[in-house]
């Protein structure tokens, strides 16, 4: 976990930690004294090897960091943050670009619209991470500013606008969020569709620097990696 997030500076330390203290150790052992199976050679590889299966495991099926790449996301995520996703339950199981499993979801209750989910797009075999837009059977349609879900307007505020784009507060089932806008940009509107069965529909908050599911359709439930817990800035 600190490696993940400061990478080259506890790399560096722990390089030089390791030695030395093995050094240490050497220098004090005493010869005629046992040695604990630890530090022999089948314990060495049995340590090793139960360290390696449990990250494995716990960031296939329970928690999996990843560092956010991209600007869609903003303002509520930044180039570079480092997030947190939470998997079990969602069934689309693996780690290091190995995929151990890809069912549908265990309940549909995972999903809740207007949360952030990390996913595998339809054209691409690299999570995403955007913002749950419509669930399976919802109508959305976008018309400027205004997104249409069943029917009704998802409620907006107007925040603050700079030069270059315009922030607003958009609420919907009880999860509040910021989107902008960037000035100069088409609005990219959409007529009403109906998302398919087993499937979700994804925007990014970036809304005019997004690719999402308006460009290239919804997401197959077999495809969501998890729900998007902690964000580290």
């Amino acid at each position: 976990m600190i490696d993940w997030k400061y990478q080259t500076f506890f790399v560096a330390a722990f390089s030089l930690f390791c030695p030395l203290h093995a050094y240490f150790l050497v220098k004090h052992f005493e010869p005629s004294s046992a040695r604990g199976w630890y530090s022999k050679g089948w314990g060495v590889l049995a340590v090793y090897m139960a360290v390696v299966i449990s990250v494995i495991l716990f960031r296939s099926f329970l928690y999996e960091p990843f560092a956010f790449p991209s600007t869609s996301m903003q303002p509520t995520l930044q180039q570079g943050n480092h997030l947190i996703v939470k998997k079990l339950g969602y069934r689309t199981y693996g780690t290091y670009g190995v995929h151990l499993t890809r069912q549908d979801i265990a309940s549909p209750e995972l999903m809740q619209r207007g949360k952030l989910y990390a996913f595998y797009p339809p054209h691409k075999d690299v999570p995403f991470v955007k913002r749950l837009m419509a669930l399976p059977g919802d109508r959305i349609a976008i018309q400027g500013n205004n997104i249409r879900v069943n029917g009704s307007v998802l409620a907006s505020k107007l925040l603050y606008e700079t030069d270059q784009l315009t922030v607003y507060e958009e609420m919907q089932d009880g999860s509040i969020y910021l989107i902008q806008r960037l000035k100069g940009f088409p609005s990219n509107d959409m007529g009403e569709r109906v998302v398919p069965e087993n499937s979700y529909f994804f925007m990014g908050d970036n809304r005019d620097n997004s690719a999402d599911s308006r460009f290239w359709g919804s997401v197959a439930s077999d495809s969501i990696i998890g729900e998007v817990i902690y964000v580290l800035k």
